[in-house]
């Protein structure tokens, strides 16, 4: 146990007077507290001298420069380890704190280091990764730091105190990531195979910075989600058939060379969802078939469908950016609206938006003013939650549903081939994710 108490100026809520913020952490060490936590102006240690005393700066506004002169600082003061907490708007901003990480000799230094907001939380894993004593953790999902992350997840999930500075990193890029289910699969799959290894959301509006602030030669891989699947697919010196095809990558691998590869496992994840509901194939060539979107996921799902004879046609709210894909595919495009969807007649329809995602209105779908119909088949890309209201209202009509969840877990059984060279099988893959669906 670490006792501690945070004055509202270093993000705490005591507003008692000096004395008795001093008292509480004097308190804990008399009690037996392993150690207490000190801001960076405290100019007092409590008598007698516990044998772990923290010395903590906190940044609440931004990151600020000079990061390896205030963590000296604070070794200076006699702490037994510097603690160094800033905030980061976005993931980006905060590659301060790791190049200060793999700067230092953890044996002459001891030293703590993350930022906090939500967007940065992935440094709290990756500081552990990077060689820090320790990390902080919140009891439950109310971290009592912005960005904190709850024990079950640290530990149940990322195991960050199995983490060390010859952990490979994988994670997921994105905007957003921290939705994702693929820490849960990823770091279980991991554990199960005995890699060292973790898998982290890379949330960033800017992608281009926070990879180059990693550590190159421990990124062995990375996934990615929209809306950088087509940058991604630009940045790779080569690229799979289905990357090829689409044009777009969800999952990026490193050589030994400094290659980079990239590929598509969304179109094997395609084509096993629709397996999945028995559709393997146009029941008759040109059969209509439309997929609601226009992002990396969508080509995919255009791909898959025009090689099983169907007359595709992708409607979305901005058609420009799909129109040279669409034309390549030999597929037509269209407004996102009920009566296109309706004049179109489709036997099978795809979301591949996030509309319906988690966080999204309770009763939201991509066309609200379309409804399914009797035997169409209706694939939502969404898989948090599994069961959608565009999935609820296909089922009232008769049509066939079918989950993203099907998807989810078909490209990730491959990604994870792509990762660890191994073949998980599909229901061990679901089983990873139970109670988290």
């Amino acid at each position: 146990m670490i006792a501690t108490c945070r004055a509202p100026r270093d993000g705490g809520a005591f507003a008692g007077t000096l004395a008795d913020r001093r008292d509480a952490p004097a308190a804990g060490a008399r009690g037996g507290a392993r150690g207490i936590d000190l801001e960076d102006w405290e100019d007092w240690v409590p008598a007698p001298r516990p044998s772990l005393v923290i010395r903590s700066h906190h940044n609440l506004t931004g990151v600020g420069r000079e990061l390896p002169a205030l963590r000296d600082r604070l070794l200076a003061m006699g702490a037994d380890v510097a603690k160094l907490a800033v905030t980061a708007p976005d993931l980006a901003d905060a590659a301060p704190v790791l190049e200060l990480l793999a700067g230092t000799d953890q044996g002459r230094e001891p030293t703590v280091a993350f930022a906090m907001g939500r967007a940065a939380a992935a440094t709290r894993v990756l500081s552990c990764a990077l060689g820090a004593p320790y990390a902080y953790a919140s009891a439950s999902d109310d971290g009592a730091g912005v960005g904190q992350l709850p024990i079950d997840l640290m530990r149940g999930v990322y195991g960050a105190h199995r983490l060390g500075t010859g952990t490979a990193l994988f994670g997921l890029l994105g905007n957003p990531a921290n939705h994702s289910l693929g820490p849960w699969l990823h770091n279980r799959v991991f554990r199960a195979l005995g890699r060292d290894a973790v898998y982290v959301p890379f949330e960033t509006a800017r992608p281009d910075q926070v990879l180059s602030m990693l550590p190159r030669r421990r990124l062995r891989a990375f996934s990615v989600t929209a809306p950088y699947k087509e940058l991604m697919a630009q940045a790779c010196h080569a690229l799979d058939a289905a990357a090829a095809a689409t044009g777009v990558v969800n999952t990026v691998l490193f050589d030994a060379h400094g290659q980079v590869r990239g590929c598509n496992t969304d179109v094997v994840g395609v084509q096993a969802a629709l397996a999945s509901a028995g559709l393997r194939c146009a029941p008759k060539v040109g059969t209509s078939a439309v997929v609601l979107g226009a992002g990396g996921a969508a080509r995919a799902a255009v791909v898959v469908l025009a090689e099983m004879g169907f007359a595709v046609t992708i409607l979305a709210r901005t058609l420009e950016p799909i129109r040279a894909f669409a034309k390549a595919q030999r597929a037509q495009v269209g407004a996102l609206r009920g009566d296109v969807v309706r004049g179109l007649a489709p036997h099978v329809v795809v979301n591949a938006t996030p509309i319906g995602q988690v966080g999204s209105p309770t009763a939201e779908r991509p066309v609200p003013d379309w409804q399914p119909t009797a035997r169409m088949f209706v694939f939502d890309m969404v898989y948090r939650p599994a069961i959608t209201p565009l999935l609820v209202a296909a089922e009232a009509a008769g049509a066939v549903p079918i989950s993203g969840l099907e998807m989810f877990l078909a490209q990730a059984q491959e990604q994870v081939r792509l990762f660890t060279g191994e073949t998980v099988a599909h229901e061990r893959l679901r089983g990873f994710l139970a109670g988290v669906l």
